[in-house]
């Protein structure tokens, strides 16, 4: 049963149509399949709705405090708890030291005011709350949620975290001391993380979007100093975004926030991104790292795409879930239903402030790296040059929507859909709107955006595994470089 939030808050036709949508982003799994040379043809499967399904989204009451914080509240009285999520502009891309941004929000919660760490713990448990701190790319979050009775002890914890950290050295040295499992790598621990450090450096080149995940030594030369000077420049009200959902009263909650937030000064440290140069790669290379004795092969492909705010977001989320979005797209049902060389294929489209990736990957056999490679790259060129069928279309775009839809069925899912949209710089209104943005996509553009995107020596090739087994059968797919394990970290990229 759909949940009462649910149903005072999307219109009649979302909730009707929203059952065959959900049911059409699974609609392939447990059914009979054809095999066929232009693809899987699903038997027994539920006919397509028509329908557009359409979203009322709730909007959150918003206001800036009068150190310039702006507030979004979402209110839900149906159960009496309550979250405060503030993020603010203190991630990795505005650090000068590798591993401060994140050593900083990590060490938010080891001491604050006038408790240490233990006190932290104790606060926390004895309300039943939860508290949390991390930092990503561009922003440093903070979190912590609980019963709507303990709505004061919840702010108070927050303003003494975020305002009045102490950053203790014995927990720093601890943390440190921590850091960097697996020789110190962080990302670059496994295969798939050293591809994935590999990639953002062959992407973003010498730019601070291809930061590395810090060495071991990097993470030891961190030092509460750092970590002040850090917070003391960063962690400003400038920029910075508090969302509040659950069993609260706006006005009130207003009120307590002017209170609680009077001593945060705004900083004079800009609010943009690092400025950096963006452009699509004309020749296809591939870059090998070896690894003595696997026994398989992790594979990556990756072509720089756009930001969300760009136009052709939209058509590539559809041609990326007709490709390898899941177990019915093209890459899955090909590579592993009709090869079996891998246990799955997918692909993924990422897009934020920046121009993102539209990747693909799997893990294949040592013998059929050289195959797999060359089926990743039929579907690619497919994609390229036929028209989508109708139906096949059709189904991408209904899973889409309903997997949005999905999204929608609590009050903090709903939030964190209108704070990716402050985030992202987007028109509050693109959520109303996403649902028939998808359904307009036509077979003409996803050819349109594959043909722009994937084509011309954009894709790139990653790949770890047996070198001596696996690197001449590579070499047909583009210029291969074969690049140490223990300098990803350093690499320069094309």
């Amino acid at each position: 049963m759909k949940s009462l939030f649910l149903i005072r808050t999307l219109s009649l036709s979302f909730v009707s149509a929203l059952v065959p949508a959900v049911g059409l982003a699974q609609d392939t799994q447990g059914q009979n399949q054809e095999q066929t040379g232009a693809g899987t043809v699903v038997r027994g499967k539920a006919p397509v709705a028509k329908e557009l399904l359409k979203v009322r989204f709730p909007k959150p009451k918003t206001f800036r405090l009068k150190d310039g914080l702006s507030v979004y509240v979402l209110e839900d009285h149906r159960v009496p708890s309550v979250r405060f999520s503030l993020q603010i502009h203190a991630g990795t891309l505005f650090e000068d030291k590798p591993g401060v941004a994140n050593m900083t929000a990590s060490m938010l919660t080891e001491g604050a005011g006038p408790m240490d760490f233990l006190a932290i713990a104790e606060a926390t448990e004895n309300v039943g709350a939860s508290l949390s701190a991390s930092a990503g790319p561009d922003t440093a979050t903070i979190s912590t949620s609980g019963l709507s009775e303990s709505e004061d002890s919840l702010l108070d914890l927050l303003i003494q975290v975020v305002l009045h950290p102490t950053f203790p050295q014995d927990r720093l040295d601890r943390a440190r001391s921590n850091r960097g499992g697996g020789g110190g790598r962080g990302r670059g621990a496994n295969p798939a993380g050293m591809l994935s450090e590999l990639s953002s450096k062959v992407f973003y080149g010498g730019t601070p979007y291809a930061r590395s995940a810090p060495t071991r030594e990097q993470s030891a030369a961190i030092t509460r100093a750092d970590l002040v000077a850090f917070h003391e420049k960063f962690y400003r009200p400038n920029g910075a975004i508090l969302g509040v959902t659950g069993d609260v009263d706006p006005k009130q909650l207003r009120a307590k926030l002017e209170t609680a937030f009077a001593d945060w000064r705004a900083g004079n440290e800009p609010l943009s991104l690092p400025p950096a140069s963006f452009k699509q790669q004309s020749v296809t290379h591939v870059y090998l790292i070896d690894r003595p004795g696997s026994t398989q092969t992790v594979l990556q492909f990756g072509a720089m795409a756009v930001k969300q705010s760009d136009p052709d977001f939209i058509p590539l989320t559809v041609a990326n879930r007709i490709l390898g979005g899941g177990s019915s797209g093209r890459l899955f049902q090909n590579i592993r239903e009709q090869k079996g060389y891998t246990y799955g294929a997918y692909s993924s489209l990422s897009g934020g402030q920046w121009p993102g990736i539209w990747g693909a990957n799997a893990s294949v056999r040592t013998e059929v790296t050289a195959p797999a490679v060359s089926e990743f790259f039929k579907e690619f060129t497919r994609l390229q040059d036929q028209l989508v069928p109708a139906d096949e279309l059709e189904r991408a775009k209904r899973s889409i929507v309903g997997s949005f839809a999905r999204t929608l069925e609590s009050p903090e899912g709903i939030l964190g859909r209108t704070l990716e949209l402050v985030q992202n710089g987007l028109p509050m209104n693109y959520w109303d709107t996403y649902p028939a943005k998808i359904q307009a996509v036509t077979p003409a553009e996803v050819q349109r955006v594959a043909k722009k995107y994937l084509s011309g020596g954009r894709i790139q090739v990653f790949a770890v595994g047996e070198r001596k087994e696996i690197e001449a059968g590579l070499a047909r797919f583009g210029e291969l470089q074969v690049v140490d394990a223990s300098k990803v970290s350093t690499f320069g990229g094309n």
